[in-house]
């Protein structure tokens, strides 16, 4: 009970804290009004300034009080929480129900401040230009996620931790690694006979790289979490091994060499590491243009890949290695790890890591109420911070120019989920026209269906991963098993499961390739989009 009247007495300084400093804004404000109408009338240009000071001032000190409006609330919240969890019964439903909707309560006070405050502020956002949701779409597509509640003192340290080329080098590797990945495309299947296997086990060879990525994202993340230089140079030495591997697999005569050197390809992916670097220390401001980067990268890897195959067209011997269209994207990419190595290492800085001593009184002072002096010398409480951002134990836990309309035009006028649903449908559509059944194939089609599938399938990537960025769970923003993680592994898994359908396809004859391998995709597809619709009145 002595803690209930506690907790009831601190809401009560919270309230007249609140009050009493909308009391002395307002008073501000109303004095700057005056000014400002007197300026209007006599101008002079030495006031003006002043003025203008005088308000951005005024609107710095706004800020901090909606912050502690908002980390109070939260406070409040989970306070109640843990009431709930110590008497066995649910007093947070009683407590708000009789409190929040009566006319006196402190309670509704301090809630009543939140929520008009924050539909003015997504009201503003929502009023900015159509590049600024261009690069919400892209940042979202990254899926790089933020955390629940940022606060000034932790952008600060995101400030401290942030160095330009190093983001510019994990954007750098990001688009290096796509470009690894899709260069070998249009010469894999001619390799592969080379060295005297089936035309399809090109499959095995792109897939190979994706089935090593799958255990390489989960060992690049957990050692992220105490160095990023070691496993980018890491990361960049297996590339560099694995690429050479790939290219001596000609001379050497053996398809098992050319797999091994695809598997350190894959081994050595720091993707994982290029998302968590730009979610732990790029600041909130720059946050979402370092995620667009992150997107464009890849996109502009995934198309250069194929590109820079077309153009190594030629043959020819030095000593007894040799260069030609199906070794030189090995060669090539050996010879980019090498250069980004020694940039990395010349280049990259370390960034800074929190020590124990720093951590320990924040846990030590996690769940109490403190009194925290302001700058007009007046007291009041205010939750911790750590307090407000813990969660607790039972709680839930490629640029495309289809992509900059739906960016720009396409998310202001439909809702997320109808994009998906209709997303999801073109990609149906894409696939059905893709199927050889009466009619003879021909290249018309093959091109058309393709496009369709593509273009919708990317979109559809898009508004998934930005869909999850919200409504999963804060919790996934940091640590080893972190939301890029779990998007890396999910992507990668699918490129796994679709070159293994391909090779296993071949196998049934070259009449019946296209058809098997297309069957498997019209599934999925049929499943995601029952299951939007069983699941649409809940995506928001």
């Amino acid at each position: 009970m002595s803690s209930w009247i506690v907790f009831e007495f601190q809401i009560e300084k919270i309230v007249l804290f609140l009050l009493e400093q909308q009391g002395l804004l307002a008073t501000r404000l109303t004095n700057l009004g005056e000014q400002h109408h007197a300026l209007i009338q006599q101008p002079d240009g030495s006031r003006i300034s002043e003025l203008q000071e005088a308000y951005r001032v005024v609107g710095q000190e706004i800020l901090r009080l909606l912050f502690f409006v908002e980390m109070n609330a939260i406070g409040i919240r989970k306070i109640l929480k843990k009431f709930d969890k110590q008497f066995g019964h649910k007093f947070t439903d009683y407590y708000v129900k009789t409190r929040a909707n009566h006319p006196y309560s402190q309670l509704r006070q301090v809630f009543k401040h939140v929520d008009p405050i924050i539909d003015s502020i997504k009201s503003a956002v929502d009023r900015l230009s159509n590049s600024t949701n261009f690069l919400h779409f892209l940042g979202r597509h990254a899926f790089i996620m933020d955390e629940e509640l940022p606060t000034p003192s932790e952008d600060d340290n995101l400030d401290h931790r942030y160095h330009f080329m190093s983001l510019l080098l994990n954007l750098v590797n990001t688009f290096l690694y796509m470009v690894n990945t899709y260069i070998i495309v249009p010469t894999a299947d001619n390799y592969s006979l080379s060295l005297g296997a089936a035309a399809t086990v090109c499959g095995v060879v792109i897939g190979s790289m994706a089935v090593a990525q799958v255990f390489s994202s989960v060992y690049f993340s957990a050692w992220s979490n105490r160095s990023y230089l070691r496993p980018l140079v890491f990361s960049s030495i297996v590339l560099l091994v694995g690429n050479t591997l790939y290219a001596l697999a000609y001379d050497l005569n053996s398809i098992s060499v050319l797999l091994i050197g695809r598997l350190f390809c894959g081994l050595g992916s720091a993707r994982a590491i290029n998302r968590r670097y730009i979610s732990d220390c790029v600041p909130l401001k720059l946050r979402m243009q370092a995620s667009a980067g992150f997107v464009s990268a890849s996109a502009l890897g995934m198309a250069c890949g194929p590109a820079l195959a077309c153009l190594l067209q030629t043959n020819f011997k030095i000593y007894k290695l040799t260069f030609n269209e199906e070794t030189l994207p090995g060669w090539l990419m050996a010879l980019a790890w090498l250069l980004y190595l020694l940039w990395l290492w010349v280049s990259f800085r370390e960034p800074p890591r929190e020590t124990k001593e720093n951590l320990v009184p924040r846990e030590a002072n996690s769940g109490k109420l403190v009194n925290v002096s302001v700058e007009n010398g007046s007291t009041q409480p205010l939750l911790m911070k750590s307090e407000a951002k813990q969660q607790d134990e039972d709680e839930d836990q490629e640029l495309l120019p289809v992509n900059i309309i739906v960016g720009n035009y396409i998310s202001n006028m439909f809702e997320e989920r109808q994009v998906l649903l209709a997303s999801e449908i073109m990609v149906f559509i894409g696939i059905l026209l893709s199927f050889h059944v009466f009619i003879p194939y021909s290249v018309p089609q093959y091109v058309s269906s393709a496009l369709i599938t593509f273009v919708s399938a990317e979109v559809l990537e898009g508004v998934n991963l930005s869909l999850l960025s919200r409504v999963m769970s804060s919790r996934l923003s940091r640590g080893t098993y972190n939301g890029g993680l779990l998007s890396t592994e999910a992507g990668t898994l699918a490129r796994v499961v679709a070159d293994g359908t391909i090779t296993l396809s071949g196998y049934l004859g070259e009449s019946k390739l296209l058809n098997t391998t297309l069957l498997p995709s019209l599934l999925i597809c049929i499943s995601s989009i029952i299951a939007t619709c069983f699941t649409y009145n809940s995506l928001y």
